[in-house]
């Protein structure tokens, strides 16, 4: 029932995910987070140096995967359902998930990563 619910706050999200402040809100209530800030971590801890991210300033790299419509995959990384704690996880320990990944772990905090999570889902 856990995972029904989290698809239809995700598709909900998703449905909304454009619709500029209740694309917003709807990523804050899902992540319990601030997709501003986290639109700034993304540039703070560099992850605009190896992806591509809509909206994010200075994001032109395709060395990793271009971070378009995360709110639209099934899953994070080709092998995680996606939801936020995953996405959450994924952003701050990418190699615990992938020990072969390329990208790097960055010390990402808690907050960062659920503000970064809640940005990566209103992004299209």
């Amino acid at each position: 029932m856990k995972h029904l619910i989290r698809k239809c706050a995700l598709a909900a999200l998703l449905a909304l995910g454009g619709c500029g402040d209740e694309g917003t809100k709807h990523s804050r209530s899902l992540t319990g987070a601030d997709p501003e800030h986290g639109k700034i971590a993304l540039t703070s801890y560099g992850c605009v140096a190896c992806h591509t991210i809509p909206g994010v300033s200075g994001s032109n790299s395709l060395t990793a995967p271009p971070l378009i419509g995360i709110s639209q995959r099934s899953y994070l990384a080709g092998m995680l359902e996606n939801t936020p704690a995953n996405l959450r996880l994924w952003i701050q320990h990418p190699r615990k998930i992938n020990p072969h990944t390329a990208m790097p772990e960055q010390g990402v905090t808690d907050q960062d990563a659920s503000d970064m999570a809640a940005y990566l889902y209103t992004a299209r």
